[in-house]
């Protein structure tokens, strides 16, 4: 059963940051990560972040703790990148959609955000009918007749098609891939500063392969 994380990662950069082994023996496979299969590598280091706009410790990393990473993952050149998963939710693949075909454009985070408000603000539940969602797609500029035309496209359908295949691997969210290759184990993180230190170590552990 496909799971949300929730406290445990809400937690997590609560706690100070502190100073940590970062050497390659702190780290351990089946421990500290997960080697993905069936994944093509990314050539240059890159965290994906796996999550649902259902899942309420999604949002509190949007809000708070991702801010803090994807500033970090900028400063040691280290792209990020999210994944949209659509295991959970009536509207999960509608959402997905919406945020597939405005990926890389400035319609996404506002995208995104109006279905974050929607089901973690708002705390609204699950939309009613197509009607519904779509009124609150058009919140974010996107409107339905834009959506139905966009999605069927080419570039729309690729990006479902890749985040589709980390939900054949991952049985949680969120979640976060280095380098379509390792998948961290959250629940062995401790601080910030522990989390950098195993996407450092992974990054370059994925490259020098």
């Amino acid at each position: 059963m496909k799971r949300i994380k929730n406290a445990l990662l809400a937690l997590l950069f609560i706690l100070p940051v502190v100073a940590v082994a970062t050497d390659a023996s702190t780290y351990q496979e089946g421990k500290h990560y997960t080697v993905l299969n069936g994944l093509e590598p990314d050539k240059k280091p890159t965290v994906t972040e796996l999550f649902s706009v259902y899942c309420p410790g999604c949002y509190k990393w949007e809000i708070g703790p991702l801010m803090q990473l994807k500033e970090w993952l900028g400063q040691n050149d280290i792209d990020f990148r999210q994944a949209h998963m659509s295991f959970m939710g009536n509207y999960a693949r509608q959402a997905s959609t919406a945020l597939a075909m405005t990926a890389g454009t400035p319609k996404y985070d506002a995208v995104k955000q109006v279905l974050f408000n929607h089901l973690q603000v708002a705390r609204k539940g699950d939309w009613r009918s197509d009607a519904d969602f779509f009124a609150t797609l058009d919140k974010a500029g996107l409107k339905e007749s834009d959506y139905k035309s966009l999605q069927n496209s080419l570039p729309t359908m690729q990006t479902i098609l890749n985040w589709n295949r980390y939900s054949r691997l991952v049985n949680s969210v969120p979640s976060f891939v280095v380098n379509n290759r390792y998948l961290i184990n959250m629940s062995s993180v401790k601080s910030r500063e522990e989390l950098n230190g195993l996407i450092s170590h992974l990054a370059q552990l994925s490259l020098s392969q």
